[in-house]
């Protein structure tokens, strides 16, 4: 979604989200396909449009700045059953979500990373803290990069920690 790792393409697809009736477990398994349905996204209500769902057959393409403000975010694993069903709608194949899993979980923790990069950087905007997490996630350090190392799980709690390091040093100053 981002073009450069800090701006977000001109254009960003997204499904129409309507209220539903509430799909069991046997609906998501059974049918429904065309459906990703988000439980509970508005615990506030209490009446049938508590219950959302995400169509399919409604996808767009819309400018970033006419989305409104998020309302939810779906965790690693829902992300996963959400490429699960539009994969599984859209040609018939069942990927298990480890799959997906094990292709993203380096995107996953980058986009964590920025996150926790910007919401601990002092005095920066949201861009320019954007921007200089991702160039230090792409800094050559030795002939690799933080971000080519968070493709090996294994190096997560060693990136993290020295990202850490970098903004005490930086918040120091």
């Amino acid at each position: 979604m981002r073009t450069n790792g800090v701006d977000l393409a001109w254009q960003v697809l997204v499904a129409e989200v309507t209220n539903r009736k509430e799909i069991d477990e046997p609906g998501w398994v059974g049918g429904n396909y065309n459906l990703m349905p988000l439980p509970d996204i508005r615990p506030d209500v209490v009446s049938q449009s508590q219950h959302q769902a995400a169509n399919f057959d409604n996808l767009y393409t819309v400018a970033p700045d006419l989305l409104a403000s998020r309302v939810a975010s779906l965790s690693p694993f829902g992300v996963n059953l959400l490429l699960q069903r539009w994969v599984h709608y859209s040609s018939r194949v069942v990927v298990p979500t480890h799959t997906f899993h094990e292709q993203t979980a380096a995107f996953y923790e980058e986009a964590d990373l920025i996150e926790e990069w910007c919401d601990e950087a002092i005095g920066a905007d949201l861009r320019a803290a954007t921007q200089a997490c991702m160039d230090w996630l792409r800094a050559d350090r030795d002939g690799s990069t933080h971000q080519e190392l968070l493709k090996n799980p294994q190096s997560h709690s060693m990136i993290r920690r020295a990202m850490r390091q970098e903004l005490r040093e930086r918040n120091r100053v």
